[in-house]
């Protein structure tokens, strides 16, 4: 991602920031999330090493903290976010399991610590370039690799067109993806990876990966 694209990724998340802060404050994880955790906890959480990219304010992982799991790192690009993200770990007692990282991910991949359990949270659809991003967070996880992203549906397709000829004609500096969950997934079991769990939303899939046995 350049410069560019990471200056305007951080600027239209700052304005969200709060937004997400207080929807977690008063209703907890979102649906997709939701099925996430699920997913993931199938799989045992017990003192794991988290990886959240795009973590967003934290929700997801402090939740699985709380559950069991026993430190998390996340990343993102939003300042804001993650400012979000300390103070919630802070207030939920937390701070001491979890360390986060403001920027790119891809550009910043060789001071991620590996991890048992890899999370990205609606991000593959943050990104231009998704067979990178793939490749760089699935060579860092050990055992569990769960995602969300948008469905292969005739709405969700022209619904993404639409924002994106949106937020370009109104040059936005940020606008979403569309991946094909065909190429993602094919991509994803590349790295060595068979899927475990699958869920649907209106717009979302959710699924978890676990690494195959040598």
């Amino acid at each position: 991602m350049n410069c560019c694209a990471v200056s305007g990724t951080n600027s239209f998340f700052n304005s969200q920031a709060r937004h997400y802060e207080k929807y977690f404050r008063k209703k907890g994880l979102r649906k997709e999330q939701k099925y996430l955790a699920e997913g993931i906890q199938q799989r045992g959480i017990a003192q794991a090493d988290l990886l959240e990219i795009g973590c967003g304010v934290g929700g997801l992982h402090l939740r699985l903290l709380q559950k069991g799991a026993g430190r998390a790192t996340g990343f993102d690009i939003s300042e804001r976010m993650l400012a979000s993200a300390r103070q919630l770990s802070t207030e939920m007692g937390l701070a001491a399991q979890t360390q986060y990282w403001q920027g790119d991910f891809v550009a910043l991949h060789d001071n991620a610590p590996a991890a048992e359990i890899t999370i990205l949270d609606k991000v593959l659809c943050c990104y231009a370039d998704v067979r990178e991003l793939i490749a760089r967070s699935t060579a860092k996880t050990r055992r569990i690799y769960a995602v969300s992203y948008p469905r292969d549906n005739v709405f969700v397709r022209n619904a993404f067109r639409a924002a994106i000829l949106f937020f370009k004609l109104f040059r936005v500096s940020f606008h979403p993806f569309y991946h094909s969950p065909a190429e993602i997934m094919k991509r994803i079991m590349a790295e060595g990876f068979e899927q475990t769990y699958e869920r649907h939303t209106g717009i979302w899939i959710v699924q978890v990966f676990q690494r195959k046995r040598a």
